[in-house]
């Protein structure tokens, strides 16, 4: 079981502006996944794969690809992956390392606690997705 205070810390963590864009998901990311490396040039997952997880940057910077074209390039602080969270399709798009980063783990599970429990996350999805179909809208 977790520290007592470990949960307030995580429900506090997503608490932010009304904005999507200022909610920092990054500390709360932290306390509830695994902590993964990669090194440019990797590929975190590729489109079509089965999507179990998403993945909260920690650090660097991930590419999110479709075909050649580059459709949204994603920083510290963003979500890559959660459309398989939503809806459980495969995934949509390829993730590619372009510097090297540190991810954390958002498992469905976590994910849906997520949802129900921390102030502003669905805020930050929902602007997480708009964010990438206007950059699918203008790659196409």
């Amino acid at each position: 079981m977790a520290h007592p205070g470990t949960r307030n810390r995580m429900l506090s963590a997503g608490t932010g502006n009304m904005n999507g864009n200022d909610i920092d998901m990054r500390l709360f990311a932290k306390y509830s996944g695994a902590a993964i490396n990669f090194a440019a040039g990797s590929i975190v997952f590729n489109k079509g794969d089965p999507g179990s997880c998403m993945y909260v940057v920690q650090s660097g910077v991930v590419e999110m690809v479709i075909g050649d074209k580059v459709i949204e390039v994603c920083g510290a602080n963003e979500a890559i992956g959660f459309m398989s969270m939503v809806d459980s399709a495969p995934r949509s798009s390829t993730a590619r390392v372009r510097e090297a980063c540190e991810l954390s783990v958002i498992d469905q599970r976590k994910f849906r606690f997520m949802v129900d429990e921390v102030p502003n996350f669905a805020l930050y999805i929902m602007g997480a997705m708009a964010r990438r179909i206007r950059g699918m809208g203008q790659a196409m």
